[in-house]
C-alpha cells in the first residue's frame, strides 16, 4: 500500500548510526480514533510494512522499544492510513500527536524529533503552496502562459525549500539531524557543492561513516561530467536496432540536448510537447535532441516515442535505471537534460519548461 506522508518531501525511509543502544517509549494521542482502533509503526516509509502494533485507549497510545539506531518511522491508523506522523526513533521518550487534518499532525519530546518539527513548521507552507498551484495548473484547462507562470513559481517554491534545508543542515552538521539532512536529501535539494562544505564540517566519527564515504564517491564520479566537461562518447541501439553514436549526433549541431527520460515517467510526458515545440523551432537554426529512454519495455518504447511525437533520434540499451549512459552521467531522476556543443562540451544540466528555452533561444540567436 501507499503510505501519504506528513511532510511532502518525504518519500522513502533512511537508517542513521546512532552512538549506542537504547530504550525509547512513544506516547501519545491519535485524534478521531476510537477505542480499540489499531495504530501501526513502520520505518518502511515505501511499503508501510508494520514493525509494531498498539491499541488506542482513550485517545492515547504508546510504543515502547530498542533504538538500535536513529531511524525515520511513522505512525498510522489501520483504519484510515493517511491519518498519520512521521517522527524519529531515537533514545528517549518520544511525544507523537495524530491528526486527522493533512500536515497537522506534530512531534518531539527528544533532540531529534524536536529538530524535525521546527523542519516541518518551516516547509509546510511551502508544501501547501506548492500543492495549490499544481493542482491549478495541472488539474484545469490552463493557457500555456498560465501554466509556464504557474512551473516559474514552482520552481521559485522549491528554492525556498531548499534555502530553509541548507540552514537546518548548516546549523545542525555537528549532530545526527544534520547528518540526516546531508545524506537523506538528493542533489536537487541539497546540491553538491552545499553537500561538499557540510562534509567537510562533520565531526569525525560522522565523517568516516560509510554513507559519507558513497556520498563523496558519487559527487567526484557527478563532476567528472559536470557543466564545462567534455561528455565521454557512447552509442546505444536505435529503436530499429541500429547503433547510434552520440559524439556522431552532436557533431550535426551548434548544440545538442540529450534528453533521459521514459515511456513510463508522468513529468517526462507532460514536459514533452514542450520539448517537441522547441525542436521545431530552433532545429533549423543549429539544435539537435537525442532521447535516452531509460525504459526496459521495447515496445512500450516505441509507442511512446510515436504518442508524443519524437522526431529526432533515440536510443537505449532497454535497462531501466541501469543504463550506461544514465549510469556514466550519474542521472539519478528524470527527466533531466544535458547540453553540449558540436564538439561536446557539456553547456549546462538539468534544464526544463521555459529555462530550457531560453537557454536554447539564447544559444542560437
Amino acid at each position: 500500500m501507499n503510505i501519504k506522508s506528513a511532510l511532502l518531501w518525504v518519500a522513502t525511509g533512511c537508517m542513521l548510526a546512532a552512538c549506542q543502544s537504547s530504550s525509547y517509549k512513544i506516547c501519545g494521542t491519535a485524534e478521531g480514533q476510537e477505542d480499540g482502533d489499531t495504530l501501526f509503526l513502520t520505518t518502511d516509509l515505501t511499503n508501510g510494512i508494520p514493525c509494531d502494533t498498539t491499541i488506542v485507549s482513550d485517545g492515547k497510545f504508546t510504543f515502547e522499544g530498542k533504538a538500535d539506531s536513529l531511524t525515520l518511522a511513522m505512525v498510522y491508523s489501520a483504519r484510515r492510513n493517511e491519518v498519520n506522523a512521521n517522527f524519529f526513533l531515537e533514545p528517549g521518550e518520544i511525544d507523537v500527536n495524530i491528526s486527522e487534518q493533512p500536515g497537522a499532525s506534530r512531534v518531539g519530546g527528544t533532540e531529534c524529533n524536536d529538530k524535525w518539527q521546527e523542519l516541518v513548521d518551516s516547509v509546510m507552507a511551502i508544501g501547501k503552496r506548492i500543492n495549490l498551484i499544481a493542482e491549478h495548473i495541472y488539474g484545469n484547462t490552463v493557457s500555456e502562459e498560465e501554466q509556464a507562470k504557474g512551473m516559474e513559481q514552482i520552481e521559485k517554491l522549491n528554492q525556498h525549500f531548499a534555502d530553509v534545508l541548507k540552514e537546518k543542515a548548516r546549523k545542525n552538521i555537528k549532530n545526527e539531524f544534520g547528518y540526516f539532512l546531508l545524506t537523506y536529501y538528493p542533489e536537487e535539494v541539497l546540491d553538491n557543492q552545499t553537500r561538499l562544505e557540510l562534509i567537510g564540517q562533520l565531526p569525525d566519527n560522522m565523517r568516516n561513516r560509510d554513507a559519507v564515504k558513497q556520498l563523496e564517491e558519487y559527487i567526484k564520479k557527478k563532476s567528472m561530467t559536470a557543466e564545462g566537461t567534455t561528455l565521454p562518447d557512447f552509442s546505444q541501439p536505435a529503436p530499429d536496432g541500429t547503433v547510434i553514436s552520440i559524439k556522431e549526433e552532436i557533431g550535426k549541431h551548434k548544440i545538442t540536448i540529450i534528453d533521459f527520460w521514459a515511456s513510463w515517467c508522468g513529468p517526462c510526458r507532460h514536459d514533452m510537447p514542450g520539448v517537441v515545440e522547441l525542436y521545431k523551432e530552433f532545429k533549423d537554426k543549429g539544435l539537435g535532441i537525442v532521447g535516452v529512454s531509460l525504459d526496459n519495455d521495447a515496445n512500450a518504447w516505441k509507442k511512446a516515442i510515436d504518442q508524443l511525437k519524437m522526431t529526432w533520434p533515440q536510443m537505449s540499451d532497454l535497462r531501466g535505471w541501469d543504463n550506461a549512459a544514465a549510469q556514466m552521467l550519474s542521472i539519478t531522476s528524470i527527466p533531466h537534460t544535458v547540453i553540449v556543443d558540436s564538439k561536446g562540451v557539456i553547456l549546462a544540466r538539468g534544464l526544463r519548461g521555459e529555462e530550457l528555452r531560453q537557454f536554447v533561444a539564447e544559444r542560437l540567436k
